[in-house]
């Protein structure tokens, strides 16, 4: 598993993304815990495009890309900046403590 801060790449953008994820027409679901939304989505330079799920498992997903990152955010996002990725994942609430909490947006 490859991680954005292991990997030494410096976060460009991260956009937490409620709804499903299907580029291909396949809906994206997390392999640790199944959930099929409710994502963070962190683009890293050059277009790198990871998933991290609220239990914590986060991937490199081949099939998105730094569009997908600026579509989630739209036009208004928020801008903050983190110092590190633990508080970031914390402040995102994607560390762990809303595992398998599931948000009805409806």
């Amino acid at each position: 598993m490859t991680n954005p801060a292991d990997a030494g790449h410096n976060v460009v953008l991260a956009v937490p993304h409620p709804a499903p994820l299907n580029p291909r027409g396949i809906t994206i679901t997390c392999t640790m815990c199944e959930a099929a939304r409710d994502w963070l989505l962190i683009h890293v330079r050059p277009d790198l495009v990871f998933v991290r799920c609220r239990c914590t498992h986060e991937w490199r997903e081949h099939d998105l890309g730094a569009a997908n990152g600026t579509v989630a955010r739209g036009a208004d996002g928020d801008e903050r900046e983190w110092e590190t990725f633990e508080q970031m994942y914390r402040g995102l609430g994607f560390d762990g403590l809303l595992a398998g909490t599931v948000w009805n947006l409806s």
